[in-house]
């Protein structure tokens, strides 16, 4: 006998929870790729206004010829980090696959299609229930192979620039001063 406090639970509200389930792990995926994405453009910012400012600092002491070596590698190692740090900064696109198919989800598969064409092959693929799935884990594949990679290795590249500056630099600097 069935329990009239209970609703009847039909088939399509028990199969709409997986799709909506990978929906939201989609999303939240894709979510979290661009907060990375806006990390990183953060970090080179920072990397980019911190040597901007320690650039003129440093000439101050260009004047001095016994830590001029030291100075002259210290500015070169910054604008090097500032250099990586802007290449980080560039837009990236994503690659397209051999077919000439872009992501219908990305503005870099968009912008090769008429609005008409892409009002059907969006309609096509919302009403596909793999389709619109694929599409959302190809971009966030492309979010961090194609955008994510090569930016975060760019600041790794202007961290260690500046790093190794700085520590060559003060080597030049302090051991004349020492001695």
């Amino acid at each position: 006998m069935e329990n009239p406090t209970e609703p009847n639970k039909s088939k399509a509200d028990t199969t709409n929870w997986p799709a909506l389930l990978r929906g939201s792990v989609l999303s939240s995926a894709q979510s979290k790729h661009v907060q990375y994405i806006s990390l990183a453009d953060r970090r080179a910012q920072v990397i980019i206004t911190i040597n901007a400012f320690l650039i003129p600092l440093t000439l101050s002491g260009y004047a001095k010829p016994e830590i001029r070596l030291g100075i002259v590698l210290f500015i070169l190692a910054a604008a090097l980090s500032i250099f990586f740090a802007i290449i980080s900064l560039m837009p990236k696109r994503y690659k397209l696959d051999p077919t000439g198919s872009g992501n219908l989800l990305h503005f870099s598969g968009i912008w090769q299609y008429s609005e008409t064409d892409y009002k059907a092959l969006m309609k096509n693929s919302l009403e596909s229930r793999n389709s619109i799935t694929e599409l959302m884990v190809s971009d966030i594949y492309h979010l961090s192979h194609d955008v994510l990679k090569p930016k975060f290795r760019w600041i790794r590249l202007s961290f260690y620039a500046f790093l190794i500056g700085l520590m060559c630099a003060l080597l030049f600097i302090v051991g004349p001063l020492v001695s």
